[in-house]
């Protein structure tokens, strides 16, 4: 059995500076990551701007969007005093149904604030 899951076909080689390459040093210095395989999540995170998220990394990322999605719409109803169970029970809802819409936001939003282009 082969020691790599994916079959990766194609290189990618470049030079580095000494300064560079004790950059990417200090980077992997707690990982178990070789210098090649960081550098290639690096690429293929930069090529999914910057929101490369596998699929256990979304589920964490929508469920803390949900969380605070929902953490800023009940201080909004507590601060105009609108807070009922009723329409505490609404945003919930909502919540749940538009995760993913939440989440998509909450990253468009990260990209505005940080002056990258989608």
């Amino acid at each position: 059995m082969s020691k790599r899951e994916t079959n990766y076909p194609h290189t990618i080689s470049f030079r580095l500076t000494d300064a560079a390459w004790l950059r990417v040093a200090q980077q992997i210095e707690d990982t178990e990551l070789t210098a090649h395989e960081w550098c290639r999540l690096a690429v293929l995170e930069k090529l999914n701007r910057d929101h490369g998220l596998s699929k256990s990394e979304r589920i964490l990322f929508e469920q803390f969007a949900r969380g605070q999605f929902l953490v800023t719409q009940g201080f909004q109803l507590l601060a105009e005093d609108k807070l009922t169970p009723e329409e505490w029970m609404k945003y919930r809802r909502a919540a749940n149904n538009r995760i993913a819409e939440i989440a998509a936001q909450a990253l468009e939003l990260h990209t505005k604030n940080n002056g990258q282009s989608r």
